[in-house]
């Protein structure tokens, strides 16, 4: 049986500022039992164990004086949506994903998420954060070129915003503990796979919260 490999591999030497959040979909249509479906197999147990870590982290680091930008989905309905995604969903039943729940309370976010001065919301109506032009023009003001990301889904908008972040020449710094996914195996799967492969070795850094606060406060 030949020998795992030994390959060594160097310690990330990152280096960690006050950078601003983007928390991504923290918000009922994302995180509610409510909004569950489970005879599609959407279920979000998980995302509402890391919720408690997700307020926690945003408290302290506001406390810090750290920036925190919320950002939500436009309600998933069709007269909400762009026309690639409205696309896709005519064209191929099986991508078809439209939200059945109460428009309003589907954007709400969610129970003890509680966004508060001097942070700022922004609204998305398709997966990056970046698509806003208002947030864009916000890290261009400040002319920040790092940011901190965190939210769900992790293979769905936090995905799609670190790729297309890093596109406009921006830096990203994962918290892992703090981006979740559904429950499906195959899901959680993905999520352990960008974390561990995709992410920090082609967008940026990946680090827990705890990780990046201890460096922070060196």
């Amino acid at each position: 049986m030949p020998k795992p490999s030994s390959v060594h591999k160097p310690a990330i030497d990152a280096t960690v500022g006050l950078y601003p959040l983007i928390v991504v979909d923290a918000m009922n249509d994302c995180c509610s039992e409510k909004f569950e479906r489970r005879e599609i197999n959407i279920s979000f147990r998980r995302i509402r164990q890391m919720i408690p870590r997700l307020v926690k982290f945003t408290d302290d680091y506001r406390k810090l004086g750290g920036k925190i930008i919320w950002v939500r989905s436009t309600p998933w309905r069709k007269q909400y949506l762009p026309k690639n995604i409205n696309r896709l969903y005519r064209e191929n039943p099986e991508a078809t994903f439209y939200t059945e729940h109460n428009v309003k309370e589907s954007v709400e976010f969610y129970d003890g998420v509680n966004p508060r001065e001097p942070d700022e919301v922004f609204v998305k109506n398709t997966y990056s954060a970046f698509a806003n032009n208002h947030l864009r023009n916000l890290f261009k003001k400040h002319q920040w070129d790092t940011y901190l990301l965190v939210g769900v889904f992790a293979e769905a908008c936090v995905n799609a915003t670190l790729i297309d972040s890093f596109s406009r020449g921006l830096f990203t710094v994962v918290l892992s503990d703090l981006v979740e996914t559904m429950d499906d195996k195959e899901q959680q799967a993905h999520k352990r796979h960008l974390l561990t492969h995709q992410w920090p070795l082609m967008y940026g850094h990946v680090m827990t919260s705890t990780e990046f606060l201890s460096r922070l406060k060196k």
